[in-house]
């Protein structure tokens, strides 16, 4: 009865492992079938990719040749240096020579200083204030005399105390027709209280002695009292003293 039994379990026990060996070759099978037809898929995709692709073409080669050094031009660059060494005073006879080159300044004599003449032959009759307050004859008010007063009668001709440009021709509110020179040598002249007719224009050049015009009574600041000029003198832009100016 018992070993009935043992056979039956032993006949249950082969049966189960030929079925397990038969699924395992079964999906073996599988698996290797699987696998075959992927790769054959995969095969003909890429022949059909790879036959639709252009032609490969390698870039320009950007890399520098090196070109090797012969033998010849090693012994000739080896002998150079052997039978000419490269001493101080080689390297200093190669080196280039920067070229040198002195600018003579011409030398400027120094220019004597400008002499004046007097525009018109009268006196002082009101000197320069210096910049001091002084009272006017005419107005009463208080303020500096920047000129001196000359003497000389309605009509007299006036002169250019020195050579120059006439830079201003104008009628001033107080000081009446004006004419300004430039001597270009710092120093400036200026005429007041002149006539209407005058002699020069803006721009003129002068000579000194030169007659720019006549003493006239438009300067109404200084009315009252003899006729005169009222003559001014700027040094770099600043009232003097005309008396002080050189002379002829």
């Amino acid at each position: 009865m018992k070993s009935n039994e043992e056979k039956i379990q032993k006949t249950h026990i082969l049966r189960f492992w030929l079925v397990m060996l038969c699924c395992t070759a079964m999906i073996g099978a599988a698996c290797l079938f699987a696998y075959t037809q992927t790769r054959q898929e995969l095969r003909v995709g890429l022949e059909a990719t790879v036959g639709t692709m252009p032609p490969a073409t390698n870039p320009p080669c950007t890399k520098p040749v090196r070109i090797p050094m012969t033998t010849a031009l090693k012994t000739e660059i080896v002998t150079e240096y052997r039978t000419q060494p490269r001493t101080l005073e080689t390297i200093e006879a190669a080196a280039p020579v920067a070229e040198t080159r002195t600018e003579t300044v011409p030398m400027t004599e120094p220019t004597e200083p400008p002499q004046f003449c007097k525009p018109v032959e009268g006196g002082v009759i009101q000197p320069f204030s210096g910049g001091a307050l002084v009272k006017s004859p005419t107005t009463g008010v208080w303020q500096t005399h920047n000129g001196v007063d000359l003497a000389a009668a309605l009509g007299d001709p006036v002169k250019a105390a020195g050579a120059g440009v006439v830079s201003q021709v104008c009628e001033d509110a107080l000081w009446g027709v004006t004419v300004t020179i430039d001597h270009k040598n710092g120093y400036i002249t200026r005429y007041c209280n002149l006539g209407a007719g005058l002699e020069v224009s803006e721009g003129d050049s002068v000579d000194t002695g030169t007659v720019i015009g006549a003493v006239g009574q438009t300067a109404d600041a200084e009315s009252t009292g003899e006729s005169h000029l009222h003559f001014e003198v700027l040094k770099d832009g600043k009232y003097i003293d005309p008396e002080t100016m050189p002379a002829q």
